[in-house]
């Protein structure tokens, strides 16, 4: 049976504080988790569906559609528990992401980040990849704002992202997300922001390569989140290369360097096959593009690198019972489509 999806509990460290000065009561926020204020410390893991829990109990409870943004931008490098050290130490911006995409998995079991060249310019990206989880809007704005502040933090405010893109709907007061420096596309097909290929190579005043090397062994000295190594590494190397249209086993293998036999065998001894990962990635995307985004089942099924509409409409059915348009009905999500079925 799959492991549930855990998270690191650093995020959510300043939400006290923050609910402090909007007047709320943590008891109110935590109310149903099993969660207590002193349980909100660094170095500890919750199940990922208790944090989304807390969050989306914030936002109703202060009424603050950007909570997200407000809690993200309490937030430093040391969110990312020991892989801070590592990133911190990192000669460069771009090493420093490359980093923290290769070894977020150590923070969280539930979601990728991952980097993608576009032309001239450097997509950082982040989505969950268990479809067992709703992502919701604020959990997009916290991501954003955190990645925002880790980039001003490493770079003593000489870098910041160009761009950003956001799988949440645009808000009723879209001027306090000018807060992230930067325009914000909403309604994207993923999450995350650009840099040039300039700002990938500032050079990190904080640079210690002895430190880093030192740091990344303690890190990976650790026990891993997800005891199915194969198949977590494969949810995420999907997460990202779904959406470049490169879902089949041979550009996945040889995304995590191996063959892919010895793949699919791998996956075997997981009890999983990589059709069966490739199915749970594609749904957990589907249902967060479904319920936050307006994109149409057209591009849809484009963003998840099926054939064509009807294509995605029979897997979605298959994986759910009902069609994606009916899906969306039923969550409240995106607009009338054309496409539908």
């Amino acid at each position: 049976m799959s492991e549930p999806p855990k998270q690191r509990s650093d995020p959510l460290v300043p939400l006290p504080g923050l609910l402090a000065e909007l007047a709320v009561p943590i008891e109110d926020v935590l109310a149903g988790t099993g969660l207590v204020e002193e349980a909100l410390v660094p170095n500890r893991f919750f199940e990922l569906s208790t944090v989304l829990t807390i969050l989306e109990n914030a936002v109703a409870l202060t009424g603050r559609e950007d909570f997200g943004l407000l809690l993200g931008a309490k937030n430093t490098t040391s969110v990312l528990g020991p892989l801070s050290h590592v990133v911190r130490a990192a000669p460069t911006l771009g090493e420093a992401l490359l980093d923290l995409s290769a070894s977020q998995d150590r923070n969280t079991s539930g979601a990728a980040t991952y980097l993608r060249r576009q032309a001239n310019d450097i997509f950082f990206g982040y989505g969950v990849h268990r479809p067992g989880l709703i992502i919701s809007p604020i959990t997009q704005d916290l991501v954003l704002a955190t990645l925002n502040r880790i980039v001003t933090e490493l770079t003593r405010g000489a870098i910041h992202p160009r761009e950003y893109l956001s799988m949440r709907p645009m808000p009723r007061s879209p001027g306090r997300w000018s807060s992230l420096g930067a325009e914000v596309h909403f309604g994207a097909a993923e999450t995350g922001f650009y840099l040039s290929l300039d700002d990938m190579a500032f050079p990190l005043p904080t640079a210690d390569p002895q430190l880093r090397a030192r740091a990344m062994k303690e890190m990976l000295s650790q026990p891993a989140l997800d005891s199915a190594e194969w198949t977590h590494r494969t949810r995420r190397a999907l997460r990202a290369l779904l959406l470049e249209g490169n879902s089949g086993m041979p550009k996945v293998a040889r995304h995590l360097d191996i063959g892919p036999r010895s793949l699919r065998r791998a996956l075997a001894r997981e009890g999983t096959s990589f059709e069966e990962v490739r199915d749970a990635v594609r749904l957990a995307i589907a249902r967060d593009l479904l319920s936050m985004s307006k994109l149409t089942i057209a591009d849809l099924a484009l963003t998840l690198d099926f054939s064509n509409p009807s294509a995605f409409i029979r897997a979605f059915r298959r994986w759910t019972g009902e069609t994606p348009a009916a899906w969306r009905d039923r969550n409240g999500g995106g607009p009338s489509d054309p496409t539908r079925e």
